[in-house]
């Protein structure tokens, strides 16, 4: 069960107090919640001897028989975690000792002053809940330290395992903004930093590109000049093509002044990229579905006007079967969106001569001119089946006339290139600003089907990158970029691409 300390058992010590006073020990501890203890002493001395900081709060009379409740106060206060102190004053007589108001108590009851509407033991409760940690404090279970010092202690190594062993990026900064504390965890989440490469250092000491840098340390000045949180900021670094959704809130010290700033950034590249494949998916379907289903309708009309059926029949049918196609690749848009693509090494030689294979015997009359290193291993995703599928059919609709096609693999340092070469027509510019993100896309910008977005798609999922170029005589050179294993893998060790179902386009099956 997990409570919070107004409605936990509370440990309480009542200094000069006894059953004979209005506000007995006994009287109290049936005020306060249930399994609550209260221990009485007489004097200063014998509440000093107790353990301070086991208690949730002191409760005292201002005369004591060695001095008063305002001397208590002074000798609490000089403790490193004090505990709260109520008082009960007598204030029957229309009047209190002047220390009783100067002296900083954290709550003062009057005694004798409307106990009629509410029995003194009850407003002593009242106020001791004020001043132990309610609402602001932190929830615990049982168990858990409830003495200030200790609670002290455990919250501290709270934070300490959050920084040291959860794989987020948390991070705490002074008020020049510069790192004092990041998170130790192993953590993919930061941009091309190690934790200690931020120690001393503000996000404008060379730690991001210039513009990157500057937004974030505008925001880490606001937060500590405004003490104003920043809570789920959406951030977008094109330097690492990554999104991140940041907070930052104050850190105050003691003395509750802006010390400086504690966050945590949490990467949601994946999210952000699943909305992007929505949006593109969206317009690209609705355009392809409004176009065909309009020459459908129009195709139709002509027959039942009388015009030539063979001919309308075989364009109706061609429009249904790019609308299949369309299908086909929503369908593997929503599979690689919904998938949790994990990295392995793959025999990329056998895939790319599967893929050509498959390629060849859809189009006989193509041309393939394939150079590929033998035994060539990439890190890759099942997603690279479909983009080395997916580019090659692109290439081979899109041809003018016969597709003459060179496909290229090599090892190039830490990575493994594929390369698919071919001739006229180039592929847009506008269409290749929308794919690579450096132009939204809309009714008036949008591609012309899905094929390269499963490409772009594809090898993002399979942990590598996609660019595009044109060549001298107007074609495309579109290459696939794959990471390369840090050690020698055994051939052995790897799966043949054959028998991985994206593989086996739909083509093939």
């Amino acid at each position: 069960m997990y409570v919070t300390p107004t409605d936990r058992a509370l440990a309480i010590l009542a200094v000069g107090f006894d059953d004979a006073r209005p506000c007995s020990p006994g009287g109290l501890e049936r005020a306060l919640p249930e399994s609550s203890s209260v221990t009485a002493v007489g004097s200063i001395a014998a509440a000093l001897e107790r353990d301070l900081d086991a208690l949730d709060c002191v409760v005292a009379a201002f005369r004591l028989p060695d001095g008063t409740a305002a001397d208590l106060q002074r000798r609490l206060s000089e403790l490193e975690a004090p505990p709260p102190v109520v008082l009960v004053v007598d204030a029957s007589g229309g009047s209190v000792p002047a220390a009783a108001v100067s002296t900083p108590f954290d709550e003062v009851v009057a005694a004798g002053c409307d106990d009629r509407d509410e029995p003194l033991p009850a407003r002593v409760a009242t106020a001791i809940a004020t001043v132990v940690p309610d609402d602001e404090g932190p929830t615990v279970a049982d168990g858990c330290p409830r003495d200030r010092r200790s609670l002290d202690a455990w919250k501290s190594t709270l934070f300490d395992r959050l920084l040291t062993d959860i794989p987020m990026h948390a991070f705490v900064k002074d008020r020049d903004a510069r790192h004092v504390m990041v998170s130790e965890a192993a953590v993919d989440e930061r941009i091309d930093r190690l934790g200690g490469d931020f120690l001393g250092r503000r996000d404008i000491d060379g730690l991001l590109p210039e513009a990157e840098a500057r937004k974030s340390y505008e925001d880490d000045r606001r937060v500590i000049e405004t003490g104003e949180a920043i809570v789920d900021k959406e951030e977008y670094y094109s330097s690492a093509d990554r999104w991140f959704r940041t907070s930052k809130v104050p850190w105050t010290d003691g003395d509750g002044e802006v010390a400086g700033l504690i966050g945590v950034a949490q990467e949601i590249t994946a999210r952000k990229d699943r909305e992007r494949q929505l949006e593109i998916t969206h317009h690209v379907v609705r355009h392809t579905l409004r176009n065909k289903l309009n020459v459908i309708i129009g195709r139709c009309d002509r027959i039942r006007q009388g015009g030539r059926v063979a001919g309308n029949l075989e364009r109706i049918a061609d429009a249904a079967r790019s609308l299949t196609d369309t299908v086909d690749n929503q369908q593997t848009i929503l599979e690689m969106m919904l998938g949790e693509p994990e990295q392995a090494p793959t025999n990329l030689t056998d895939l790319v001569r599967h893929r050509i294979e498959a390629a060849e015997a859809r189009r006989p009359d193509a041309a393939i001119d394939a150079v590929l290193e033998n035994d060539v291993v990439g890190l890759a995703t099942d997603s690279a089946g479909r983009a080395v599928d997916q580019l090659l059919r692109n290439a081979l609709e899109h041809a003018d006339g016969t597709p003459r096609l060179t496909v290229t693999l090599e090892r190039a340092d830490d990575e493994v290139r594929l390369c698919v070469r071919d001739g006229p027509p180039g592929i847009p510019p506008f269409e290749v600003e929308v794919l690579t993100g450096r132009r939204s896309i809309d009714h008036l910008n949008h591609t012309t089907g899905l094929g390269l977005w499963i490409v772009q798609w594809a090898m993002k999922h399979a942990g590598g990158e996609v660019s595009f170029d044109r060549t001298d005589d107007g074609g495309n050179a579109v290459t696939l970029r794959f990471p390369r294993p840090d050690e020698e893998v055994d051939l052995d060790q790897v799966a043949d691409p054959a028998e991985r179902d994206d593989v086996r386009g739909p083509a093939d099956s």
